[in-house]
């Protein structure tokens, strides 16, 4: 698809830059509640029921020897040998209550590991931890194994420790390869350094692929800087990339502060900085895939999304699709037995409810069937590109859902007529500028939007 199919402007980026989910769950997290205990073994054991099905595995690692300023992730900064130790063991106890309430149910099809920084592990204590995991369930042929790292802390000595391990697919921060932008947001990767850590990746043999994260609205970014970033990119031709939005979110992450005494790019220019991306990416031979998301024909994401595979949980898109997803850590959130189940998000806590005996489920949902049909629905948009009201009738056991998204469809039309997707009688398609508005797409059929009332920021830029 050329850039020409397109047919996007930074004066439409800008029109269509509001505020929504990036549903990589539906409910999405405002919706959740108060959970306990009691109600993640509940869902682990309705999980249970079905042995034979894959699973996904996510761990969240939250350090970092230092904070980066953009950064909206859940981290604990730290320097300390004995936190690292400690939060290992308290991981090691979460893994075998977990396989212990499933009771049997071990088959894994895709596991990754994020942060916070997984590399500010050492070699030996990456290795601790896959063996923990593998200990307690068996990694099927063909698994994904991922991992996000920050390439200017990680060694090559890691790498050939996860390669070991059976790693397969790595993903990279880069944000910003522009010095001055760097300094500014506290980070200090060289270009050489992230061309070599792609390189020895690719020479060890990670034969899923390398992808990179870029980030645009960074303070004091440039459309000639960030330009320069992505031309730099394209020459390293990593296999997919994620070029996200930087949000800025004081009131949530309070170092965020300390960027406000630098230019921060106004919605035009975010806008304009989008365009900018998709415009290169687009000549550099990348498609966009949706969303922020971006890969070569030649990578399994692409053909993925060709042939329908292509599936979308909180490690974002993936080409493994598992129905559901086992969350190991602090602040990680997982998708099992019809709920969605999110850890106490400090790391002390987590621990020390670890260690009494009990998950440490902190926020949650239990999914109604109502939740379940309208999340298919919005995983048909944003993955298939195509919402088939007739195939999602026959996979529940329903043939009134022309009816029943009537509203929907009606609301979609604004959206037809700016050529985002194509309406008939069963159904939605995509088409190509779509892919860039999926969020908008799918937001219609998010009845808890309809009826919110929102007191505050909710949800990041869709731009």
């Amino acid at each position: 698809m050329s850039f020409a199919d397109l047919a996007v402007d930074e004066a439409l980026l800008l029109r269509m830059s509001g505020a929504g989910p990036r549903y990589t769950s539906y409910p999405t997290a405002p919706e959740w509640k108060p959970f306990t205990s009691d109600d993640a073994r509940a869902a682990l054991e309705r999980a249970a029921a079905t042995p034979d099905a894959p699973l996904s595995i996510y761990v969240h690692l939250p350090f970092c020897a230092r904070m980066c300023l953009f950064c909206g992730c859940t981290v604990e900064i730290t320097r300390r040998p004995d936190k690292v130790a400690s939060y290992l063991e308290a991981l090691e106890l979460e893994v075998s209550r977990t396989a212990q309430a499933l009771g049997g149910r071990n088959k894994v099809l895709q596991i990754h590991w994020g942060g916070g920084t997984p590399t500010h592990l050492k070699p030996e204590e990456l290795t601790r931890l896959f063996a923990i995991l593998t200990r307690h369930f068996e990694l099927l042929p063909g698994a994904e194994v991922s991992i996000e790292v920050h390439p200017h802390v990680t060694s090559f000595a890691q790498i050939d420790a996860l390669v070991a391990c059976g790693f397969n697919r790595i993903s990279m921060g880069v944000q910003d390869l522009d010095p001055h932008v760097q300094e500014v947001i506290a980070r200090d990767q060289t270009t050489e350094e992230t061309e070599a850590l792609v390189a020895y990746c690719r020479a060890k043999g990670m034969s899923g692929g390398v992808n990179l994260d870029l980030m645009y609205g960074l303070p004091e970014q440039t459309e000639a800087t960030f330009a320069a970033t992505l031309q730099t990119v394209a020459r390293i031709r990593p296999d997919r990339l994620a070029v996200y939005g930087y949000a800025h979110v004081p009131w949530l992450k309070k170092h965020q502060t300390a960027l406000e005494q630098y230019r921060l790019p106004t919605a035009p220019e975010r806008a304009r900085l989008f365009y900018v991306a998709i415009e290169q990416l687009s000549q550099f031979g990348y498609e966009v895939i949706g969303l922020d998301h971006f890969a070569l024909r030649s990578d399994p994401l692409f053909k993925a999304l060709e042939s329908g595979t292509m599936h979308r949980n909180f490690m974002g898109y993936t080409t493994h699709p598992a129905d559901e997803m086992l969350a190991f850590g602090m602040s990680a959130i997982g998708d099992v037995g019809g709920a969605f189940v999110q850890n106490d998000h400090d790391t002390r806590s987590y621990e020390a409810r670890i260690r009494s005996g009990e998950f440490a489920a902190m926020r949650g949902i239990v999914r109604s069937p109502e939740d379940d049909l309208r999340r298919a629905a919005i995983q048909a948009i944003m993955c298939r590109m195509r919402l088939d009201l007739d195939e999602l009738g026959r996979e529940f056991s329903r043939d009134d859902l022309p009816a029943h998204f009537a509203r929907e469809l009606e609301e979609l039309r604004p959206l037809e007529a700016q050529g985002f997707c194509a309406l008939d009688a069963r159904g939605v398609t995509v088409l190509p500028k779509g892919r860039l508005f999926l969020r908008h797409l799918a937001m219609v059929f998010d009845e808890y939007l309809r009826k919110s009332k929102p007191d505050g920021p909710r949800f990041s830029k869709t731009i």
